[in-house]
């Protein structure tokens, strides 16, 4: 019997630690799936928050870019139809009143020593002013066509900014929701461990309090009539053995 009573405690232990270490596995593999998920939580949040820094960085150096190009252009949109009112001395007139040969309208002069200077005649001949109405018009459309394809390119480069500052604020706003949702996760447990605190019992209205000041209060007359009661009782006894004591000294004299 006994030898059957120790095999049974002893299996009863077994299944106890089989049960605990089952236990202790499970919660282990919960732990670490919990922080498998947090680290890939983690790892995710890091990883967006480093693409907003770069869609970020690279929008406000596009928008650097953007108005360098926008100021070249519009320069450049009203300096050079400025200057084909003029002439320059690296231009080749036909005096012959023939085309001259092709060159790019908006091209700066080659350079030379001595570098080449923009002049205008106070007369001019009829060769020249056939090579500056032609440049003008020539110089004029090209300017336009320059214009319109940058304005194009830009209103391009415009909308990818936007894209790239919509994806910041998304970004931005995403990371304040989730500290939020953290900070709420991390106050509800301090909430359910702490312990409420105790009102004040002035506070809560307790009838106990006031019921024993109460009392307390009642009892002070009462203590004082009883004092009052036996001083006067004391004294009335005095009073009356005194005269006793007088019969006595006279009956002593005689």
């Amino acid at each position: 019997m006994f030898g059957l009573l120790v095999g049974t405690l002893n299996k009863a232990k077994i299944e106890e630690k089989e049960k605990s270490a089952s236990e202790a596995a499970k919660k282990r593999q919960m732990l670490e799936q919990r922080l498998q998920a947090k680290l890939r939580k983690e790892t995710d949040s890091v990883r967006r928050a480093e693409e907003a820094k770069k869609d970020k960085m690279t929008a406000n150096r596009k928008e650097e870019e953007l108005q360098l190009k926008d100021s070249i252009h519009k320069l450049r949109r009203t300096r050079y139809p400025l200057l084909a009112n003029f002439l320059c001395t690296s231009d080749l007139i036909p005096m012959d009143g023939s085309e001259p040969a092709p060159t790019e309208p908006l091209a700066n002069p080659a350079r030379s020593h001595p570098p080449p200077i923009y002049y205008l005649p106070t007369i001019l001949t009829p060769a020249q002013e056939a090579f500056l109405d032609r440049r003008k018009t020539q110089v004029k459309e090209a300017a336009e066509q320059e214009w319109a394809a940058y304005k194009e390119e830009r209103q391009k480069g415009v909308d990818e900014i936007a894209e790239l500052r919509r994806r910041v604020a998304e970004q931005e706003a995403r990371q304040r929701a989730q500290k939020e949702v953290e900070k709420d996760v991390e106050m509800e447990p301090s909430d359910l461990n702490g312990e409420a605190p105790q009102p004040k019992l002035e506070e809560s209205g307790m009838d106990v309090d006031d019921t024993s000041k109460r009392e307390t209060e009642n009892k002070e007359p009462e203590e004082k009539e009883q004092t009052r009661e036996q001083e006067q009782e004391k004294k009335e006894k005095e009073e009356g053995m005194a005269p006793m004591q007088a019969d006595d000294e006279d009956a002593v004299e005689y």
